[in-house]
């Protein structure tokens, strides 16, 4: 079974993947004016956008059970 914490942490690390391939791409758009490039930034950030929704929910759950505890 994997932990609430597992998934949340893997949402985390998709998200810094993510981050890390837009960069990239980013750069190449501003250095060379890549249009391929720039297709792949604005979808990775589609992807963040949406692996940002749930992890926000994640995060407010956590919360929410922690402060139901005290």
């Amino acid at each position: 079974m994997i932990l609430k914490t597992e998934i949340i942490m893997q949402t985390l690390t998709k998200i810094k993947d993510l981050v890390e391939k837009m960069s990239v791409d980013t750069q190449k758009v501003y250095d060379k004016g890549n249009r391929s490039a720039s297709i792949r930034a604005r979808k990775y950030a589609q992807e963040i956008k949406l692996l940002i929704a749930v992890y926000r929910k994640d995060i407010l759950d956590e919360m929410k059970k922690h402060d139901g505890a005290n």
